[in-house]
């Protein structure tokens, strides 16, 4: 009986797997077409040196249009930070996705006091995006939340040094901005996976925003309205043209074993990695390597049973293998 039982587990986990996919947003922060880095030197829109701090941002209500005009809106809140940008936007029975859509900012119901879905921030769950954060993303009751926050030093006399201090939080219950794709280009990474690959050009986001005299500023007009509008009038977010995964050599694989109250993932033959990445079924990141070995393994140990997403990546930040793992 316990065989009969176990072999049905394992079916329903196969039907379950080939029905329904799960299918994640990865937004990479870029600077001119290379991968954002914190502190490190950049050169801004008006020849200013600088070097960023901190760069958060929320992006909320993910609608996709799919499989002939079928549409799902995502009710979840993502806060979306420069290591933490693979959004998890559920499990769905999807071939192929269409367009999507999505709020930057935090959406009305939520912001402020007026919100008919609002609630004291304390009261959200500690790990909730909405709740407290560092650096903080919140400014009260009556104001809100910063739809996004950026910081960092810059040389004003071009001296070199980068003396002068700056941060933005950008604030306004109609500062929100609707992103729309018409066309999506998605990823089959696995039969029960899909990825969507965009890209976030932060040296487009500040265009115009004079980092080495603005500041310290707080609020919801001038440059903070500016760089909110950023995000429509100069095409901040983008989904390249090779919008796919990278090709696994022939002779790579990919596997798990379970043992005891963990697993233990292998890897071999795979090429230019440069990151492997692990998530629950909620998309929370549990483990982050950073490791070029062709060949290797690592444990993930006290792990719940459960669902869980080993992913790896190459240096330019692109998906290059993926795992679906069972424990």
């Amino acid at each position: 009986m316990k065989k009969l039982l176990v072999l049905h587990a394992i079916f329903l986990i196969t039907f379950f797997a080939q029905a329904q996919k799960n299918v994640f947003l990865d937004v990479a922060p870029m600077y001119q077409n290379t991968n954002l880095e914190m502190n490190v030197n950049y050169t801004a829109w008006n020849g200013k040196t600088f070097k960023l701090d901190h760069f958060d941002y929320y992006l909320t209500n993910v609608e996709l249009t799919y499989d002939g005009g079928q549409t799902i809106l995502i009710d979840s809140v993502f806060l979306v930070e420069p290591q933490n940008h693979t959004l998890l936007l559920g499990n769905f029975n999807i071939s192929q996705i269409e367009t999507i859509k999505f709020i930057v900012g935090v959406p009305k119901p939520l912001n402020t006091q007026a919100g008919s879905q609002a609630i004291d921030i304390s009261l959200y769950p500690e790990n909730h995006p909405l709740s407290f954060q560092s650096p903080s993303m919140y400014w009260g009751w009556a104001a809100g939340y910063m739809h996004m926050i950026i910081g960092g030093f810059a040389d004003d006399n071009g001296d070199g040094n980068l003396e002068a201090y700056f941060e933005l939080h950008n604030l306004g219950n109609q500062n929100q901005k609707l992103v729309e794709f018409p066309t999506i280009i998605q990823t089959n990474t696995s039969s029960n996976q899909i990825d969507i690959f965009m890209n976030c050009q932060v040296d487009r986001w500040i265009n115009n925003i004079p980092l080495s005299t603005v500041g310290v500023l707080h609020g919801e007009t001038g440059n903070n309205a500016t760089i909110l509008n950023n995000v429509l009038t100069q095409d901040v977010f983008i989904q390249p043209a090779n919008a796919s995964i990278e090709s696994l050599n022939t002779n790579s694989k990919i596997y798990f074993q379970n043992h005891g109250e963990g697993i233990t993932v292998f890897w071999t033959e795979i090429k230019d990695l440069n990151q492997i990445r692990v998530f629950d079924l909620n998309g929370r990141s549990i483990k982050q390597i950073k490791t070029n070995m062709k060949n290797g393994s690592f444990q993930l140990d006290h792990l719940q049973n459960g669902y869980y997403l080993i992913q790896f990546y190459n240096e330019n930040n692109r998906l290059i293998g993926s795992l679906n793992a069972v424990h």
